[in-house]
């Protein structure tokens, strides 16, 4: 006896392909992002004569690859920066510390800076990184 084996439709669904294929454009179009040197090189601001003084809200330090310490551009030394940043921050205005290190300094300089900033109370303390060219 002979048993016949009946094949079915082969048929592909292509409604299940064609969501993920939605899900996947509505993923992308949300996740991308927007490019602000575009924007901004697109908007021309009109001229104005009244100058607003601006003050200064953040203080940057910089620790040189040879572990010299900048206050702003001018040198200073770890003994001496503890002082000069809290003469600094007494103005209410300051609200962020920034630290710019060269990738070759010996990391205790920076530790020795954080160290500093968290004596004179510092809320807000931000690394900065730069692109390698």
């Amino acid at each position: 006896m002979k048993y016949k084996f009946k094949r079915d439709d082969l048929e592909i669904n292509l409604a299940p392909m064609i969501d993920v294929v939605f899900l996947l454009l509505i993923f992308f179009i949300v996740a991308s992002t927007l490019n602000l040197r575009e924007v901004k090189s697109n908007i021309q601001l009109p001229d104005t004569e009244v100058v607003e003084e601006k003050k200064e809200t953040e203080i940057n330090i910089s620790v040189t690859e040879e572990g010299e310490v900048y206050l702003g551009k001018e040198r200073v030394k770890l003994t001496e920066l503890e002082e000069r940043l809290r003469n600094k921050t007494e103005d209410e205005s300051i609200k962020t510390l920034t630290v710019f290190a060269d990738k070759e300094v010996a990391f205790q300089k920076v530790i020795q800076v954080m160290d500093i900033a968290k004596k004179i109370e510092v809320n807000n303390l931000n690394f900065a990184l730069h692109k390698s060219k």
